[in-house]
């Protein structure tokens, strides 16, 4: 099966490179080794067992890229000549991983739709053959499982999992503006169900070894501590033809999954759920095509339909924007993007304030595996904090992110205090206190008097300047903001603040405490509301302005979703909290062109207790954790200017006012060097506001709309609103210019250039 790439042909004349390969002695029985690039093989002759392990050279990750597909085809060619064979097994030699999916970078290397047609059946009819292998086989899932690597996965008869927090089972390519494309479409349904596919592939979402094995994705998960024990029997009943047993169904779901007017209704249904969200992102439809096609039409049919749906989205700028995002999130999480060499990460982290932060900062240290101390004021207020982080050790293992016995492990590496003597022996501080300077000094003098000379001291804050907290401490080049966004378990993002004093050694241990957390680092100078916050005030402040001029809140909320936010900025204030916002408000305010509202609206709120969701009232009221209706309003004229078409798109008067004050402080950022390079923009946006990934990024949409059509919006929202709209100069200077605004920095990847 040929599959071009770059004019060179993959096929089956896989010996093209070296085999390596020696036999020993194992018991009585002889064991054969073979070496392939990116495969190992082993052949028990004793009991007929060949094992696969896959092992991609010179990658943390195995990828399934274009010697690995040709390695598979190898080995099931070999499989064929080995005797006896009565079990065919794959795993990882990559601890963590299985399959981590497709090279992306050799998908964005294909030129043209004949060649992407090309590696699409070259893989459909590699999966299919494995499928249909005259043997049983076995797939070992340890660690990542996701997109091609779960399709392989699937592709085998048998599918055994390892109870580990690093075990992840997922479809994420409709994350990435693509759908799956190896029979992913067409064999997920089958295992799992319609309705469950759908969310797996909709919603991208990944299943811990429990679920998966509850869903019947696979077939048993066993633990980690006696997993190769459970394993071998495993392997054991499957030589000897013992089958599995049988899964039970209720009538309900058998009506819904395994009838077709059933699983009509689940589609249509499902169509209904994305139609909003279809015209930014045109990957749902085409995985709801491709499925329903398979259902209809059979498997031969529905992988069809999966490659020409692919080929159509793969080209939308959607995916394009939305592939661009995630070589931008790799390049931020090399070590190398940001420091010259990589630093030993803290062993034991301490955590100043215990509340809602804090309580996610500490719960999220002790998940990576670091030894934590927690401490508060005061008995009470620790008690309430310890409350919280059970909350999330529990809500961690219902959404099945930890086992019990992980969760209960985890839990135990908390310690907590309410003495400053019992931090002495940190190697790092997190200070997340009150967002109030001179609490936060006071909390940094302590830290400075107990904790060792080499101690890093850092600061949650996400808007005061490090600076002056450094300036209290004797260790100015040990001190840093750790800005984490809320909820921290859910957001990806954490900014590192350098103040100027702040020393290169500090940066690469934070880098490093980041990356062992499984978020995204990203370098920020010490400016005013650091990189999200700055651009994100403006953007909320005109929330604000829009309901005290007359606008309803459902009308502001409506319009900034309506562009592809994930909620409205009023909604966004209420869940930040309104006494949160009011703080952040007050030291941001300053930068604006002209007075704003923002500040004394938000403070009267205060006053009165409504502080958003938590209170039960802010913007709107709430029922639990339910929004029922607004209860802000105001009257009078506002100030909106006529719609503008931009591109593709045509933004209402309160869009142009809610967007454009966000674009242009995005611009302003650059010029301010808040950060160093215009994809930073475009990545912390994205990641730490949930700016509408579907459009790149702030400094991206830009780049869509052309600058001097921007400039132009800015200028006649300057007339109707006033000068905060005035387009800044370096837009300007693009304008006039024609010039993209990646001369300010490398806006586009390395895939793209």
């Amino acid at each position: 099966m040929p599959l071009r790439v770059q004019g060179a042909r993959w096929n089956k004349e896989f010996l093209a490179y070296p085999n390596l390969c020696h036999r020993h002695e194992t018991g009585s029985a002889v064991m054969q080794t073979t070496t392939f690039q990116t495969l190992r093989t082993e052949h028990d002759a004793e009991r007929g067992v060949f094992t696969a392990w896959f092992d991609s050279p010179g990658k943390t990750v195995n990828v399934l890229d274009e010697a690995a597909l040709r390695d598979l085809q190898a080995v099931l060619d070999a499989c064929r000549q080995a005797q006896p064979l009565r079990l065919l097994v794959f795993r990882s030699a990559k601890p963590g991983c299985f399959l981590a999916g497709a090279d992306l970078t050799q998908l964005e290397r294909l030129s043209n739709a004949s060649e992407v047609e090309q590696v699409l059946r070259a893989g459909q009819q590699l999966f299919d053959r494995l499928a249909e292998f005259p043997v049983p086989t076995v797939a070992v899932i340890e660690g990542t499982c996701l997109g091609g690597g779960l399709e392989f996965a699937m592709s085998c008869r048998f599918r055994v999992a390892v109870h580990d927090a690093s075990t992840r089972l997922g479809l994420p390519e409709t994350q990435l503006g693509l759908i799956p494309a190896w029979g992913g479409t067409q064999r997920l349904p089958r295992l799992v169900g319609v309705q469950r596919a759908l969310e797996m592939i909709l919603e991208g979402r990944r299943l811990s070894a429990a679920q998966a094995s509850a869903w019947g994705l696979v077939d048993a998960a066993f633990s980690r501590a006696e997993f190769e024990q459970h394993l071998q029997s495993f392997l054991k009943e499957r030589l000897a033809g013992c089958p599995l047993p049988a899964r039970r169904q209720t009538l309900g779901t058998w009506l819904r999954d395994r009838t077709g007017w059933g699983q009509r209704l689940v589609l249509y249904m499902a169509r209904r759920r994305v139609a909003n969200k279809a015209p930014h992102y045109p990957a749902l439809p085409a995985a709801l095509n491709a499925i329903d096609t398979g259902l209809r039409k059979g498997h031969a049919q529905g992988l069809q339909e999966e490659r020409a749906q692919f080929a159509q989205v793969l080209a939308t700028p959607a995916s394009k924007n939305l592939r661009r995002l995630f070589f931008l999130r790799e390049k931020a999480r090399k070590v190398s993007t940001w420091v010259s060499e990589a630093a030993p990460t803290p062993r034991t982290v301490a955590v100043i304030g215990a509340g809602t932060m804090g309580a996610g900062i500490a719960q999220a240290l002790a998940v990576s595996g670091l030894k934590v101390v927690v401490k508060e004021l005061d008995a009470r207020q620790l008690e309430g904090g310890l409350a919280r982080i059970d909350n999330l050790f529990r809500d961690a293992v219902k959404a099945g992110v930890l086992t019990d016995d992980e969760a209960h492990a985890r839990r135990g590496a908390i310690r907590a205090t309410t003495e400053w003597e019992p931090l002495a022996d940190a190697d790092l501080a997190i200070e997340a206190v009150l967002e109030q300077l001179p609490v936060k000094q006071d909390v940094f003098r302590e830290l400075d008097r107990v904790l060792r000379p080499e101690a890093i001291l850092v600061s949650n804050t996400s808007a005061l300047p490090v600076g002056e907290l450094a300036a209290v401490t004797n260790r100015p080049d040990r001190v840093a903001g750790l800005h984490f966004f809320n909820p921290v378990h859910k957001m990806p993002l954490v900014e590192i603040v350098r103040s100027r004093a702040t020393g290169d050694s500090t940066l690469a241990v934070l880098v490093g405490l980041v990356r062992q957390l499984g978020k995204v680092p990203l370098i920020v100078a010490e400016h005013p509301g650091f990189l999200v916050n700055r651009i994100l005030f403006p953007y909320l402040d005109e929330a604000v302005r829009l309901v005290c001029e007359g606008v309803p809140v459902t009308d502001v909320d409506r319009a900034a979703v309506t562009f592809g936010m994930p909620m409205g900025p009023l909604e966004l204030l209420d869940y930040v909290g309104i006494d949160v916002a009011a703080d952040v408000a007050r030291t941001l305010s300053g930068l604006s062109a002209e007075p704003s509202p923002t500040p004394d609206q938000l403070n009267a709120m205060r006053r009165e207790g409504s502080l958003g969701k938590k209170s039960g009232r802010g913007f709107y009221s709430y029922r639990g954790s339910r929004k029922t209706r607004p209860v802000i309003s105001a009257k009078g004229t506002p100030k909106l200017p006529p719609p503008a078409g931009l591109g593709q798109d045509e933004l209402s008067g309160v869009q142009q006012r809610l967007v454009f004050t966000l674009l242009n402080e995005a611009v302003r950022c650059l010029v301010d060097g808040v950060v160093q390079e215009a994809w930073m923009v475009d990545l912390g946006l994205v990641l730490g506001a949930g700016y509408a990934p579907f459009r790149g990024g702030p400094l991206q949409t830009l780049e869509t709309w052309g600058a001097a059509k921007c400039v132009d919006v800015l200028e006649r929202l300057t007339r109707h609103c006033g000068p905060r709209f005035m387009p800044c100069e370096m837009l300007r200077d693009r304008a006039h210019s024609g010039a993209i605004l990646s001369a300010a920095g490398a806006l586009r990847t390395e895939a793209e250039r």
